[in-house]
């Protein structure tokens, strides 16, 4: 049965209350609608959450008061989500945080320091979270440059493109998605896993870890052409139905064979910036036109909700609870079997940048597009019980 809610439905309650919030930005009155990107992370073993902000410092705070434990700047403005890693397997030894920029770098940084171990410059905006694997970072840029660098030295080892797309295309870009080889794979066993990544051309690239060679590349753009084609959602891998699911700005949402790239199916919709996994194998889709949607792992859609226009950020799932952020109406929550709205927290500015969740301290963390960062306790009969 589809389920199509509004998001303005009755009878939504509140799944959080304020722990603490920090001002990480100084207020300037002279822009009249600012934009807050970057996104908060916290230290699985020190008492810190991290968060970037849009005049280029990165902030340590104590993850109970909020309180700054230390700031470090960066030289551009930060509006990626950190991640956190070591040079060990041990998270308390060598611990580095990896943080890309607006001016184009990715860097680590020493938490013992805290000082700049690396950094890394490239030719465009590095605003997802890159991924590690063995000692290599993998990340891409805003222009259509996937690299891969040595994590203790930062050091370049490969790096593939896709050509610079001229025409317009819809802010934001694919991240990168690591698949480890899998024994049952045949071809050559020098590759130890597999980079997906999406393009502003509307292309979909399989490359090799070792290499940076395309072991295949699809098409998510439509066949005639034009503006907006482009493919702006981070590959989605499920490997129980063997296919990734990617969409495009223009054509919707596709499942590709991991194998070779062929389109299986493909769900119509305008807007999709991100596609990720829900409950029991469902997608959950959010698009800037379309609003927030439901589909099962065959392309059939479940539910939709309609949300105002406007820039939604990827979806984060807890549980039973959906949480976007609107660049207009703030940080909401969606209910993932119905697609109900179960609560609103309008900041008064909106929020542009993707929330984050810590299940260990059960604290979903947001950014306003004032800069005020809010750490938000889940409410813990909401966050195991979908009724809320």
């Amino acid at each position: 049965m589809l389920a199509d809610r509004s998001a303005r439905a009755d009878g939504a309650v509140y799944l959080y209350s304020v722990a603490f919030t920090r001002s990480i930005t100084p207020r300037d009155n002279f822009i009249m609608r600012p934009d807050e990107f970057g996104a908060a992370i916290a230290h699985p073993v020190r008492p810190e959450v991290y968060v970037g902000s849009r005049d280029g410092r990165m902030i340590a705070m104590d993850d109970q008061t909020g309180k700054v434990v230390w700031e470090q700047p960066l030289g551009g403005a930060i509006s990626s989500i950190p991640v956190l890693t070591s040079l060990t397997e041990d998270p308390r030894i060598d611990p580095l945080l990896l943080v890309g920029t607006d001016n184009g770098e990715l860097i680590a940084i020493d938490l013992d320091g805290p000082r700049i171990r690396w950094r890394y410059r490239t030719d465009g905006r590095v605003r997802n979270r890159p991924v590690i694997f063995e000692g290599v970072v993998f990340f891409v840029n805003s222009r259509d440059q996937v690299f891969a660098l040595d994590l203790r030295s930062g050091n370049w080892r490969w790096q593939y493109e896709q050509d610079f797309q001229t025409d317009f295309t819809v802010y934001g870009h694919a991240g990168v998605t690591f698949i480890p080889r899998r024994e049952s794979e045949g071809g050559s066993m020098k590759e130890p896993g597999t980079i997906l990544a999406g393009f502003d051309n509307g292309k979909v690239a399989a490359i090799g870890a070792g290499s940076g060679d395309a072991l295949w590349l699809a098409s998510v753009a439509p066949a005639e052409g034009g503006n907006f084609v482009d493919c702006d959602s981070t590959p989605l891998v499920d490997l129980e139905h063997d296919h990734v699911v990617v969409a495009g700005q223009s054509t919707g949402v596709h499942s590709l064979a991991l194998e070779d790239g062929t389109v299986r199916w493909q769900f119509p919709a305008r807007g999709v910036g991100s596609v990720v996994a829900g409950r029991a194998g469902d997608l959950i889709a959010s698009s800037s036109l379309e609003g927030l949607f439901a589909l099962d792992a065959s392309g059939r859609l479940l539910w939709r909700a309609n949300i105002d226009r406007g820039v939604v950020s990827t979806p984060i799932v807890v549980e039973g609870t959906i949480f976007v952020g609107h660049s207009e109406s703030g940080l909401l929550a969606f209910d993932t079997e119905t697609g109900d709205l179960q609560s609103r927290m309008d900041f008064g500015s909106g929020m542009s940048g993707v929330p984050t969740y810590d299940a260990h301290r059960k604290r979903l963390f947001a950014t306003t597009n004032r800069g005020v960062f809010m750490a938000l306790e889940l409410d813990a009969q909401a966050a195991s019980d979908p009724s809320g």
